[in-house]
């Protein structure tokens, strides 16, 4: 659709849907913000008061801070670096008058997982879970060394990460944690995917590992600013993931969990989550796994140490 206001022609593009957290944040009030970046499928917003969100075409799934428009709109939304949007209470382009109208919108928000399925798996249909993602795990084609190397150190950091989980240790935690952030190259560093996994199941109902919680927010909120440690959208990912949110197809993954056994819906979310970018999706699934082999640890743990009953005869 068209219209005309002013000097510009304004083409109205309908968003297909939108972050409810994001829509009841943006400005509404047509202040300016710019294009942080281009890519795709993705247009990368800075809200004049410097929340990074974006705009993205809906053959991508919904996700935390994204406002998704259908694939046949796409072409129109031919927007560049630093071009000024105006905010309120649509999405205008200055230049083009390109109008993103969020009235009507489906109001996107994570899918929960069921809590009471979640904790009713055994520590053995934990980890058979995990080898599953194990399985569909590749190494990406054409690695570089600096891929390899940064490969190793990420397993290493795991490694330690895991440990101080096992260990109970929350400052050990946060520190190992926080040595995963910004670790690899990237939109998306290797280290933040990996958090990024681990962070969006361990905030699922029914977990063991929502303990952790507390210390992966303080290694990626506390200390310096985010985007001086990562990159900027990571940053952004980074800071839904610890509150729990990832792209939807990560929560339709955590809630396939739920079944028991390697069902085709648990191997058909481990594939979509593997299809994120180069090697996002990869790098989520072993955060996923990690988390998964500490979930059953814990709950291994916990059950070791909750005393055998004593039956009223054997009391002398």
């Amino acid at each position: 659709m068209v219209a005309t206001a002013g000097e510009h022609a304004v083409r109205l593009v309908d968003a297909v849907s939108v972050d409810a957290l994001l829509a009841d944040g943006l400005p509404t009030d047509g202040r300016t913000g710019a294009v942080h970046s281009v890519h795709t499928k993705v247009v990368n917003l800075r809200t004049p008061d410097g929340l990074l969100c974006c705009l993205s075409s809906d053959e991508l799934d919904d996700a935390p801070r994204t406002v998704r428009i259908a694939a046949a709109d796409w072409a129109r939304i031919d927007w560049h670096l630093d071009d000024p949007v105006r905010f309120g209470p649509h999405l205008t382009h200055e230049y083009d008058g390109t109008t993103v109208v969020l009235a009507g919108a489906a109001r996107w928000q994570p899918s929960p997982a069921d809590a009471t399925a979640l904790a009713a798996l055994a520590p053995d249909e934990l980890r058979a879970a995990a080898a599953t993602i194990e399985r569909h795990l590749t190494p990406p084609a054409g690695r570089t060394p600096f891929d390899v190397l940064s490969a190793d150190e990420l397993g290493r950091r795991t490694a330690v990460l895991g440990d101080a989980v096992r260990d109970g240790d929350r400052e050990a935690t946060t520190a190992a944690a926080a040595r995963l952030v910004g670790l690899g190259s990237g939109l998306t560093p290797s280290g933040d995917d990996v958090l990024t996994g681990l962070a969006v199941l361990a905030a699922a109902g029914g977990m063991l590992l929502e303990r952790i919680r507390p210390a992966l927010a303080d290694a990626v909120l506390g200390g310096s600013p985010l985007e001086e440690r990562t990159t900027e959208v990571s940053a952004a990912t980074l800071t839904e993931a610890v509150a729990g949110r990832g792209r939807q197809r990560i929560h339709v993954l955590v809630s396939a969990l739920g079944a028991t056994g390697t069902t085709p819906a648990l191997v058909d979310a481990v594939l979509r989550v593997r299809a994120i970018g180069h090697t996002s999706g990869a790098d989520i699934l072993t955060g996923l796994r990690l988390g998964l082999a500490l979930e059953a640890d814990l709950r291994q743990a916990d059950r070791l140490a909750v005393p055998s009953p004593i039956h009223p005869k054997e009391i002398s």
